[in-house]
């Protein structure tokens, strides 16, 4: 009535991975393998070992690189489109940093009153006197 259901036992998934690395990306001669490899007559990558991790590295720079761009700054045109909510959070972030407060307006023109009269170029220097 009830039949044992025997597992299926699948390859681990790191030989899968490491054999198509070693068949797609491997700069070595796949030709030279001895045996009865089924890439025997896989031809060899040409291309030098630097190859790979430099296009690596190039991808993990260029495309984060070009949506940022596509986000905040390429023009799509004065109509409203879908970046425009972060470029305006950028606008906001940028105006708050560059932009000084009130209160800090008033501090700066508290310290300079004290230094340099309005319409002078000279300020005033309190020279101490030899009494």
């Amino acid at each position: 009535m009830f039949r044992r259901i025997q597992r299926h036992r699948s390859p681990p998934i790191h030989s899968l991975a490491t054999r198509y690395a070693v068949m797609r990306f491997s700069s070595e001669k796949a030709t030279e393998r001895t045996g009865k490899d089924r890439w025997e007559d896989v031809p060899s990558d040409p291309r030098p070992p630097w190859v790979y991790s430099t296009s690596a590295g190039l991808r993990l720079i260029l495309i984060p690189g070009i949506l940022f761009y596509a986000v905040f700054f390429a023009d799509f045109g004065d109509r409203e489109h879908v970046f425009m909510p972060p470029r305006r959070w950028l606008w906001r972030q940028w105006d708050a940093f560059f932009t000084i407060t009130p209160e800090e307006r008033k501090l700066v023109e508290a310290t300079t009153d004290n230094r340099v009269h309005p319409g002078s170029s000279v300020r005033e220097v309190a020279v101490p006197s030899d009494s």
